[in-house]
């Protein structure tokens, strides 16, 4: 009886990482987001709100475009914990382009040998002069080249909580 119920699990094991493995599965897995060809070429997020909506807790920080970004400050204080969590978005969503910022002499990271442009280090001079707002719709919007668009799947206050982090290792 256990050898029979041994061989049923099995299978039924076996039939979940069929589903779970095939082609068109894993390309609608939530966390399968990287770098979607449609953000870059269409300007549209992978999950598109519907038409007259605002998605739930954007309400005070929805914009449409990166100028509109670019107008917004930061209401996050840098405390302990937003620089944490900014760290550990920033390592999971950035650092494979960019590179781990802390370090010094900066790098770019272990994807950008595979890109035609190399990631910038938001940590030099430049970019120590941009707004906040500046960071916020990069995130959001997308970067100049082939940074893809975040929007969809950070908060705002992720958002702030990257750009908190960011500011912090420019020692701003």
């Amino acid at each position: 009886m256990n050898v029979a119920r041994g061989k049923g699990i099995k299978v039924a094991m076996c039939a979940l990482v069929a589903v779970f493995c095939g082609s068109r599965s894993v390309a609608a897995l939530p966390f399968n987001d990287d770098m979607v060809d449609v953000q870059k070429r269409t300007g549209v997020m992978m999950r598109q709100k519907a038409p007259g909506t605002v998605p739930v807790g954007m309400s005070q920080y929805y914009v449409t475009s990166k100028p509109e970004a670019e107008k917004l400050t930061n209401p996050v204080k840098a405390d302990d914990r937003s620089l944490a969590n900014g760290k550990r978005l920033f390592s999971i969503n950035c650092t494979p382009c960019h590179g781990d910022i802390s370090k010094k002499p900066w790098a770019p990271g272990y994807v950008a040998a595979k890109l035609p442009l190399i990631p910038p280090d938001p940590t030099t001079d430049h970019y120590k002069g941009m707004s906040d707002g500046f960071f916020y719709g990069t995130i959001h919007f997308g970067g100049a080249g082939l940074m893809p668009a975040l929007g969809w799947k950070l908060s705002p206050t992720e958002h702030w909580d990257v750009v908190n982090y960011i500011r912090k290792e420019q020692g701003k």
